[in-house]
């Protein structure tokens, strides 16, 4: 298993009304170009202008801004969701007949399978994991912000020669206001960061090995209430505008 966590917060918010004006036009307008109609871009420039004067009258200050930003990195940079993920997978617990049986960061240290037998003579594969961690902030005056944990799977052949499936697991946290997901050390951003590595850890073994139904998928995010474990989650609406 290998993966990335993008710690850059250099973009999440407004800092003071300056910044909150541009990004507050910026707003009105693309809400009135939504639907993609003549109307709607007639209006755009009448949407700019008051998002513009209602971003630099909501926008937070600098420094509440930069302290957000401050504790939101630490907490990416804190949280170690890749040993979060392999610690939980490593546990996983299915059947009777399937069992991981190790799981290891980097591809240099997974251990070559020489035969295609595992415990009590059942097939053996590997499972090659890549995973993405990153805040997603849509670029509003104060925005609504989550976690959106990517990981995408490579079953390979015992002897890593032969790929047999691939396959993408999406997860996302639900938003919550930029300056509430900080507080208290961004409790929050760091609370939905394990409750994606427990989901996915759960959902990986069970989606390549147990289910034989695709994952629902809305937007980007995956729906993953029907996890035997019974704490899955509904994909929730990411705000885009």
């Amino acid at each position: 298993m290998s993966g990335v966590k993008n710690s850059d917060t250099s973009e999440i918010g407004a800092r003071g009304s300056a910044e909150g004006g541009q990004r507050g036009a910026a707003q009105g307008a693309a809400a009135m170009m939504r639907g993609g109609t003549l109307g709607g871009l007639l209006l755009a420039p009448v949407g700019a202008a008051v998002g513009g004067a209602k971003g630099a009258t909501d926008a937070q200050s600098e420094q509440v801004v930069d302290d957000v930003r401050s504790e939101l990195r630490l907490a990416m940079q804190d949280v170690d969701f890749g040993e979060d993920l392999r610690s939980r997978l490593a546990a996983s617990r299915w059947a009777d007949s399937l069992t991981v049986a190790g799981v290891t960061l980097g591809a240099a240290s997974a251990a070559q399978q020489s035969t295609t037998s595992g415990a009590n003579g059942a097939d053996a594969h590997i499972v090659a994991l890549e995973y993405r961690v990153l805040i997603y902030h849509p670029r509003h005056v104060n925005p609504r912000i989550a976690i959106i944990a990517q990981v995408v799977a490579q079953l390979q052949s015992p002897d890593r020669k032969r790929m047999l499936h691939r396959a993408t697991w999406t997860y996302c946290g639900e938003p919550y206001d930029f300056v509430e997901m900080a507080a208290n050390k961004a409790a929050l951003l760091r609370g939905q960061i394990s409750r994606a590595s427990e989901i996915l850890a759960e959902a990986i073994p069970h989606d390549l090995f147990v289910s034989d139904k695709p994952r629902p998928v809305k937007g980007v995010c995956m729906d993953f209430t029907d996890l035997p474990g019974g704490r899955g989650t509904k994909a929730p609406t990411l705000p885009l505008y």
